[in-house]
């Protein structure tokens, strides 16, 4: 995933850096390094970002904030 591909997702989310580093569980400071190209997107931060994409586009979110409730009541 390039910059390019990252920002997109961010904006398709409607995620200003600060919320995108909240739901990727990452800092806002690696999300910015990411948008500018100034640090590489980790393959496993791109599956994130690309599944949030995904949970929205198919409109899912109440069912995997359920199942984060469930499994992970803390986060």
């Amino acid at each position: 995933m390039d910059k390019e591909d990252f920002r997109f997702i961010e904006s398709a989310l409607g995620h200003p850096h600060r919320e995108m580093a909240e739901a990727l569980g990452i800092s806002e400071v690696s999300v910015k390094r990411y948008a500018t190209g100034a640090q590489e997107i980790p393959p496993h931060i791109a599956k994130l970002a690309v599944g949030l994409l995904l949970i929205q586009q198919e409109q899912l979110q109440k069912k995997f904030v359920n199942l984060l409730d469930r499994y992970h009541g803390d986060t």
